[in-house]
């Protein structure tokens, strides 16, 4: 059993539930957020409190709030952030990281200006992991494993850099391809 709480959002296509599943099996606890909960009841059926979906009926910044606390009270601190990118995730490092940024800056700045108190520490966990799940299922094998690597790992060195010169709180960012996720996580592979 590992002690990896994760949080899930985004996905196509069943996407989110079956890395949900996946890192179920692999002794992970899960909360997936969503506008439809529904196709996760079998998952709740398998894995009893080990997994929490928790339906999302608005994106302010105190509904998340709301998903965020209510998460932490049943099943405790979210360690791993996974976010199913879908299209953003699709092109070069550069177009991907970029729109990327312009999201999480986009967030920050709703929520800055929503709480109004310009502090954005408490933004992410210490420690936590925001996972950056790119592709579908079946999908990578067009590319490389090695081109995939390289270009996940560009993405994720221009986040951490625009995160430096903009001194605003961030987590530490993964890109992941969801075939080698979903590979990886029932063999907890995600750290």
């Amino acid at each position: 059993m590992t002690d990896q709480i994760w949080c899930i959002a985004g996905g196509e296509d069943g996407a989110d539930r079956q890395l949900a599943d996946a890192l179920l099996r692999g002794g992970s606890t899960v909360a997936i957020v969503g506008r439809d909960v529904a196709p996760f009841a079998l998952l709740v059926d398998d894995y009893a409190d080990a997994v929490m979906p928790v339906e999302l009926t608005a994106t302010t910044s105190e509904a998340l709030a709301e998903v965020r606390e209510s998460i932490e009270l049943n099943l405790g601190e979210v360690t791993h952030f996974g976010v199913l990118l879908g299209e953003i995730g699709e092109g070069s490092a550069e177009q991907v990281a970029g729109r990327l940024l312009h999201k999480l800056e986009g967030a920050a700045t709703r929520d800055q200006a929503t709480r109004g108190d310009g502090d954005l520490a408490d933004r992410w966990p210490a420690g936590a992991q925001l996972v950056l799940v790119r592709g579908a299922v079946g999908s990578s094998a067009a590319v490389s494993t090695v081109d995939r690597d390289a270009q996940n790992s560009d993405i994720e060195a221009r986040i951490r850099l625009a995160g430096a010169q903009s001194a605003r709180p961030m987590p530490t960012v993964q890109v992941r391809e969801l075939d080698d996720l979903l590979h990886d996580a029932s063999a907890e592979a995600v750290r």
